[in-house]
């Protein structure tokens, strides 16, 4: 018997209450884990409750926390009462008619079952990436920490094992898109569910930090394409650097001059009438997907990687009633509507320039570029000459940007574009964007 309360009491007042059926579960939560009942514990009650627990427990054993929570001092408790720790975790046990757990075994079990069905599933992954996957996850399993079986936990093995297998399914069909493809549909096709990757899900998210954290392509994808290294960008960002979209309209291309394609027996002058009128336009992927484009009567090709400099470059085009150019913002990144559009041109013979960022994303972003459209990319105002015209405006580059920065350099051959700035970047430690510097080119990019 407790504090003033009967047997038949403690458990007629668990059946009435929730809140102190559940702060007796978390009593005895702790101590299934720690072997013994907690000294002290803090528990969220409503009033109710919370009388109940001083009438249990004798008020001086229960006092309010300035977080709104009810502390219990269970070790002066037994001091007071001279009951053993066992006696009155026996006592709660049948009060919330719980048998007792033995978390550690229950784990032991789980982690087996795990392995067992992980081991199962890796020669069935096809491509590297969820073979990293999985054998991670496996190895993970003798650490004391495992993200598999702490899932497993909450949500059962099976519905954990699901998930892996779902990852497993997505990461080896990306091998497969070759064309953009929207989110919902790659979902439905790949895992029987247009909604099983909604953003949010378990599903979408550990297929996002198993790509970023095991699957070369993508890590490939997103150091080319310019994403920022910083990890929940990169997960956000990892199906749309392999061409799954949550909408395809997002994969565009921002354009001016005369273009002019056809589709379907159909031709499209619309970029080059607005052009005319001194406007840009918008082009998305669908609409380049299968367009043949025109020669147009223009000389080159001037692609610019952030979105001023280009609408100033447009600008002065416009002023100067400048014609015979074509000129494209990549918007950051060579997204999958900007290759497109290249690639239409490329077989044209346009010679095409691109001028970034001086930082190693911005060259990473010109040789994705180049190697993915096949047209003849080459840089503009990116070369060690530029950046130490501009060097005063520069800014430092973070540590972990230099070491990615001296990793590429360690592998990078003289001959690849840029090379020589990637050099220029290192020696000095800063990188330069190409708003502080292209407005002061202008005169000589329009030559």
């Amino acid at each position: 018997m407790l504090e003033n309360v009967s047997r038949d009491e403690l458990g007629d007042l668990v059946r009435r209450m929730p809140s102190l059926a559940a702060a007796f579960s978390s009593i005895l939560d702790r101590a299934e884990r720690a072997g013994r009942l907690p000294a002290t514990i803090s528990v969220r009650v409503d009033a109710a409750a919370e009388q109940a627990l001083r009438r249990v427990f004798s008020p001086r054993m229960v006092s309010s926390t300035r977080d709104g929570r009810v502390r219990l001092e269970l070790r002066a408790f037994l001091k007071a009462t001279g009951r053993a720790d066992h006696e009155l975790a026996e006592e709660l046990y049948r009060a919330l008619g719980r048998t007792r757990r033995d978390p550690a075994a229950e784990d032991r079990l789980l982690r087996a079952k795990l392995e067992q069905a992980l081991a199962a599933l890796l020669p069935r992954a096809e491509t590297a990436g969820s073979r990293a996957f999985v054998g991670a996850h496996l190895r993970g399993l003798a650490a004391p920490r495992s993200e598999i079986s702490e899932l497993a936990a909450r949500v059962g093995a099976a519905r954990a094992l699901d998930l892996v297998r779902g990852v497993v399914r997505s990461m080896d069909a990306l091998g497969s898109v070759r064309d953009p493809i929207r989110l919902q549909n790659f979902a439905a096709r790949v895992l029987g569910s247009s909604k099983a990757l909604n953003s949010g899900s378990d599903l979408y998210r550990w297929l996002g930090s198993a790509l970023v954290d095991h699957d070369p392509h993508t890590r490939r994808a997103l150091d080319e394409q310019g994403v920022p290294p910083h990890r929940a960008t990169e997960i956000a960002r990892a199906l749309e650097v392999n061409g799954v979209y949550h909408d395809e309209a997002a994969a565009s291309v921002l354009c001016f001059g005369g273009l002019v394609y056809e589709k379907r027996g159909r031709s499209f002058d619309h970029v080059a009438r607005h052009s005319e009128l001194g406007e840009s336009s918008r082009l998305i992927v669908q609409q380049l997907r299968g367009a043949e484009f025109e020669r147009p009567a223009a000389r080159r090709v001037t692609v610019f990687e952030n979105l001023t400099p280009y609408l100033d470059y447009v600008d002065a085009c416009v002023e100067r009633s400048i014609t015979d150019e074509i000129v494209l913002c990549s918007s950051g990144h060579a997204s999958w509507a900007v290759v497109a559009l290249l690639s239409g041109l490329a077989p044209l013979g346009l010679p095409v320039r691109h001028s970034g960022d001086l930082d190693r994303a911005g060259v990473q972003i010109l040789r994705s570029l180049k190697r993915r459209s096949g047209a003849r990319v080459e840089p503009l105002f990116m070369d060690a000459a530029t950046h130490r015209r501009f060097a005063e405006r520069g800014q430092p580059l973070e540590p972990d940007e230099r070491r990615r920065l001296e990793q590429l350099l360690r592998a990078d051959s003289a001959a690849n574009p840029c090379h020589d700035l990637l050099r220029e970047i290192l020696a000095t430690g800063t990188w330069i964007e190409q708003e502080q510097f292209v407005g002061e080119c202008l005169e000589e990019i329009l030559v």
